[in-house]
């Protein structure tokens, strides 16, 4: 009964706190370590993407190993005060050949894997995800050598309704999911588990959601939309948070909010963003400057980054209209914004 009276507060008031989890950054970018533009800014969020955290870059073979990409991630977040979303791809070309899997396109080129169905023996997938959250950790045993953050936060696939990502059913993704959650919490006492992002809220993404989410509700600790400018450059208008926040509302889900995609193209950037926040977004990823797809100008990119600066540590958000919200910060000062 407490928990609904607080909610229904903060509806009617239209406030969102943040968090108790949440002790840093509202900003991140999707980054590409290979990229000088593309590695994320200081003390922010970053989540590479695809990122380093495949099977098949690290098990390349049976049995041996490579961590040279995902330390050298964690060595550069590590230096740049940067916290790590790590998204775990469970799929390695050798193993799912051994099960005559069928090959699919790759969505990242020819470093991902070319297979992309649920593993052929769990078996094989346990052992890889156990070694991969052994080493970043932090327990003292089996780490990286030079650890200093350990990773906590695993976001366990990526927009798994698309086929160009995932090539199984509702149910294989919900034993991986539901897999790989419960291995990595008994590894890591203290990890949080980021559902994979929903690709929007388009009427295709909101039915396979509205049956999966019922079945993976208990293993994850954050809810994930991913917001992706079509080509025509439109948008929603609070990145598909309202939406999200609805549904998760319907299936009695009661999770923080991240979008761990945004995408804005031709649309405004502030507002976008502060309706998102407003109705529930606790961290927003922006996709960066050299992703594919819809470009943010730089006069928006200018705009998101004087935003950023200046309201990144808001504890509070309350739209008093259309066009303007006050923010409350930590240190107990009130700012507003119009935009």
């Amino acid at each position: 009964m407490k928990f609904l009276n607080f909610f229904l507060i903060c509806f009617f008031t239209n406030i969102i706190l943040i968090s108790n989890s949440l002790s840093q950054s509202r900003f991140g970018e999707l980054t590409e370590i290979r990229d000088k533009k593309m590695r994320g800014k200081e003390s922010q969020w970053v989540r590479p993407h695809p990122g380093p955290f495949v099977w098949n870059k690290i098990e390349k073979e049976q049995g041996s190993f490579y961590w040279e990409e995902t330390d050298a991630q964690v060595i550069y977040s590590q230096k740049h005060e940067q916290t790590i979303i790590a998204t775990i791809w469970p799929h390695a070309n050798w193993e799912q050949k051994s099960c005559k899997r069928k090959k699919a396109r790759s969505p990242f080129g020819k470093n991902f894997s070319k297979y992309l169905s649920k593993p052929c023996s769990m078996d094989n997938y346990k052992n890889f995800l156990l070694k991969l959250v052994d080493r970043y950790d932090g327990d003292g045993v089996n780490d990286m050598p030079g650890l200093i953050k350990p990773i906590r936060h695993w976001e366990i696939m990526n927009e798994p309704e698309y086929k160009m990502f995932f090539k199984g059913s509702e149910d294989e993704f919900v034993e991986i999911f539901n897999l790989s959650s419960k291995l990595i919490k008994q590894k890591q006492k203290d990890a949080v588990i980021i559902m994979a992002g929903a690709a929007g809220m388009f009427p295709e993404n909101k039915k396979f959601w509205k049956s999966v989410l019922p079945k993976i509700k208990d293993n994850f600790d954050i809810a994930n939309i991913h917001h992706i400018t079509p080509p025509e450059g439109k948008c929603d208008k609070d990145m598909w948070v309202g939406d999200f926040s609805k549904l998760l509302n319907e299936l009695d889900i009661q999770k923080p909010i991240w979008v761990t995609e945004a995408m804005i193209g031709k649309c405004k950037v502030i507002p976008t963003y502060v309706n998102a926040f407003a109705n529930g977004a606790e961290v927003i990823i922006d996709v960066g400057v050299n992703a594919p797809g819809m470009k943010m100008s730089k006069k928006s990119r200018k705009k998101l980054n004087e935003f950023i600066k200046e309201f990144d540590d808001f504890k509070t958000i309350k739209k008093l209209s259309k066009t303007k919200a006050e923010f409350t910060f930590k240190d107990g000062s009130v700012k507003s914004l119009e935009f």
